[in-house]
């Protein structure tokens, strides 16, 4: 065998194949099982990624419902405001009316007073 080596020296013997053969294939399954890995990882993180894109844009939906919520309570708010001063409003003009026929009622009174005692 020595001599066949000699003879073809970049030649490798069959046992030497069968090892590197062996090697080889327990590389590709390492490599192969890497890649399986690697994939699960991948398939992992893309739906991890496509639930946060689902948050982010339902986060937007709540963010703007929130703000027609907000604009349409500013809206009432005013409304209400308006309500509300509207028996205010009628019970200052009852109060300004009572008073100014008191004040009537007072201006006759001192009128007939005056008027009765030049009689």
């Amino acid at each position: 065998m020595r001599s066949r080596k000699r003879a073809y020296p970049d030649y490798i013997t069959r046992r030497e194949h069968e090892e590197f053969a062996r090697r080889m294939d327990t590389e590709n399954q390492r490599l192969k099982d890497e890649n399986e890995r690697q994939n699960k990882r991948i398939t992992i993180a893309e739906k991890s990624l496509n639930e946060f894109n689902k948050l982010t844009l339902e986060i937007q939906r709540i963010a703007a419902s929130i703000q027609q919520m907000t604009e349409e309570m500013s809206k009432q708010g005013k409304r209400l405001e308006n309500i509300e001063s509207k028996p205010g409003k009628r019970w200052e003009t009852l109060i300004g009316g009572i008073l100014g026929a008191i004040a009537g009622a007072i201006g006759t009174a001192i009128v007939a007073i005056v008027a009765g005692a030049i009689h």
